[in-house]
């Protein structure tokens, strides 16, 4: 997926627009994230801060690969509610053509919580990755596993209905992210191009497809 993979993140940013971007009232209104009921009761929780700084990230932010590291189970399925995902990003551009290297740290990511390295540095991710209240923020990933690379990891809020048919058909999907904060969001599926659209349809119907 290397000249498709860029071709396709270019086009989510033509969709979405250079910053700084300005929307009418209707679109302002789809494209910001609501706090679910656990959230709001939840004061502490790190993912507030993705919504005090969604109106940055719409305006001003860069659209790059992600790709999911673990997630709720109920969000690989239709249904109702909201819930965190951690995904992993980078804000290199030579990402935009090689998000299955991106599965593949992912992939790694979620072993090591079956694992006991004997690495610390491992050692506390994966025990970041075992705790279901843990809320990762913009976390370097281990050089152990993604080498020189810069790879983050991040929590977001999975907002089913930025999502094409309201659930997590796959585990790679366009985000946005700005250097000024450790906050990221989905970019909505109103503007994914039609050839991402096919491809998360596809993965819907068949799992073992785009990933």
């Amino acid at each position: 997926m290397t000249r498709i993979g860029r071709e396709i993140i270019e086009l989510c940013r033509a969709r979405f627009g250079p910053p700084p971007r300005t929307f009418d009232r209707r679109d302002t209104r789809l494209l910001r994230l609501r706090p679910p009921l656990w959230l709001r009761l939840a004061d502490g929780d790190a993912l507030h801060d993705v919504l005090a700084r969604q109106e940055m990230l719409v305006a001003h932010g860069r659209i790059v690969w992600a790709c999911v590291v673990q997630a709720d189970a109920a969000l690989f399925r239709r249904g109702r509610g909201d819930r965190p995902a951690l995904v992993v990003y980078s804000p290199d551009p030579a990402f935009d053509e090689m998000p299955d290297d991106l599965q593949e740290i992912a992939a790694r990511l979620f072993a090591l919580r079956r694992a006991d390295p004997g690495d610390p540095v491992l050692r506390e991710f994966a025990g970041l990755l075992a705790d279901p209240a843990a809320r990762p923020s913009r976390a370097p990933v281990p050089r152990p596993v993604v080498g020189s690379l810069r790879v983050f990891a991040t929590t977001v809020l999975v907002a089913r209905r930025h999502l094409p048919g309201h659930h997590l058909a796959a585990g790679t999907f366009p985000l946005i992210i700005h250097p000024e904060t450790d906050s990221t969001m989905i970019l909505p599926g109103r503007y994914w191009p039609a050839p991402l659209l096919a491809l998360w349809r596809a993965a819907s119907a068949d799992p073992s497809g785009f990933h």
